[in-house]
């Protein structure tokens, strides 16, 4: 499981959830979560990421930095 995965399911949330709340395809989301780098992750996936848990765009990209340095 990579990062983004494993983040989303530490948050308790599923790409569908994010791809109802904001209207981005769950296909994109869907490639995020086969990403092997989160350097491949787009502004619109965080932002997604971030409107959908009520948080910033960079407080979501601390939270993917410090879960990919857990490794």
């Amino acid at each position: 499981m990579n990062t983004f995965s494993r983040y989303l399911t530490q948050q308790k949330i599923t790409r569908y959830q994010i791809a109802k709340a904001t209207g981005i395809y769950q296909s994109t989301l869907q490639r995020a979560s086969k990403a092997t780098s989160l350097d491949t992750l787009s502004v619109k996936i965080l932002k997604a990421v971030a409107t959908t848990l009520h948080k910033t765009p960079g407080q979501v990209l601390d939270e993917l930095l410090a879960l990919s340095n857990t490794n």
